[in-house]
């Protein structure tokens, strides 16, 4: 029932977790329990970092750009879209949240087109993420200093978030590949972070891929995009085999040229 442009897509993305061999945190001991914007908490050690935050704050806000992980031009991206939003047979159980705003997100299981890993997808708003080294972002009292995955920047690495009962139900593997299509366009991220949120929360992405996607709308920690019209697809077990634990930026430039050789 899919496009032949739907499956294109899938195997671009399958030879491109395949190949990558770009930085990423990797996994710390605990689960996430990470908060987001969307969650009242407390702060407590906002202050005694506030000087090293905001350093990191003022240069990862202009290091990268949308550019660098966004999908091919060749790719058509309409034509993806309209394939996953008519993808509608294969609800999966448990994967109904809400999204904080009133209304519900289903997730998925798309037909996987050829590819190795299992391919979930679903439509929901974009709240924003500041959680790790970027926690004391504009509007982010109740941020985190890790993300569920370690100490990722939210400024400089386009992430989205997943329930974490869903990841822990599917088996989804962390920082695992997948997709956002916002404004007919579609970028590349990792699956960064959950929300442990009660009632958790669906609908959430980085501070860098919210600005990307709505760069007008003037998004922080406590504003975030309300309309239910960004598609998050994930590929659950695709994952770059490129680790470096002490480093909180994936390698972009190697994600956007592998993508462009693809």
């Amino acid at each position: 029932m899919f496009t032949h442009s739907f499956a294109r897509f899938v195997s671009l993305l399958a030879i491109i977790s395949l190949v990558l061999a770009v930085p990423i945190p990797k996994g710390h001991g605990s689960s996430s329990d990470s908060n987001s914007k969307k969650n009242q908490g407390n702060n407590s050690d906002s202050t005694s970092d506030s000087s090293s935050s905001s350093n990191l704050n003022s240069s990862a806000s202009s290091s990268t750009s949308g550019a660098s992980f966004a999908a091919d031009p060749s790719i058509d991206v309409t034509a993806i879209l309209k394939a996953v939003q008519a993808a509608t047979s294969k609800p999966v159980s448990g994967g109904k949240f809400g999204t904080g705003h009133g209304k519900d997100a289903q997730i998925y299981q798309l037909d996987a087109g050829g590819s190795s890993s299992s391919v979930f997808a679903f439509t929901a708003d974009m709240d924003v993420d500041c959680d790790g080294t970027d926690y004391q972002c504009k509007g982010n009292g109740d941020g985190q200093k890790e993300t569920s995955y370690g100490a990722l920047s939210a400024k400089r690495v386009p992430f989205y978030v997943i329930p974490q009962s869903f990841v822990d139900k599917e088996k989804i593997k962390e920082n695992s590949l997948g997709a956002i299509i916002c404004n007919n366009k579609m970028y590349y991220a990792i699956m960064g972070d959950t929300n442990g949120d009660s009632p958790e929360v669906i609908g959430e992405a980085s501070w860098l891929m919210a600005q990307t996607c709505f760069p007008n709308d003037g998004l922080d920690g406590a504003k975030g995009h309300d309309t239910s019209d960004v598609t998050y697809i994930s590929f659950v077990s695709l994952v770059s085999s490129g680790i470096d634990e002490k480093s909180p930026t994936i390698d972009l430039n190697t994600l956007k040229s592998l993508a462009i050789r693809q």
